[in-house]
């Protein structure tokens, strides 16, 4: 159950709700999730475009028909550029 119940209203621009309303999208975020997270003091990371996920399962593809060392060492690489874009350690 949602534990937020109460609002707060901001009167901003239009062009600056569109650059929040951008920047949210771009950390895959709504718009109010951005903006609460922001407020306290938490920096949301970018959302990599949906190419980088196709472009890291094809790489997984390849993987499955190589020999078993190159397919480590390939699986290796993916999951490291995977850790890389999307925050992992």
């Amino acid at each position: 159950m949602r534990n937020r119940t109460v609002g707060i209203n901001v009167r901003v621009t239009v062009t600056e709700k569109k650059k929040v309303t951008m920047l949210a999208k771009k950390c895959g975020l709504s718009l109010s999730a951005y903006l609460r997270q922001r407020a306290l003091e938490y920096e949301p990371g970018g959302h990599p475009p949906k190419e980088v996920f196709n472009v890291l399962d094809k790489l997984d593809e390849i993987a499955e028909g190589c020999t078993p060392a190159t397919c480590a060492e390939i699986g290796t690489c993916a999951d490291r550029l995977r850790d890389l874009l999307i925050g992992g350690n």
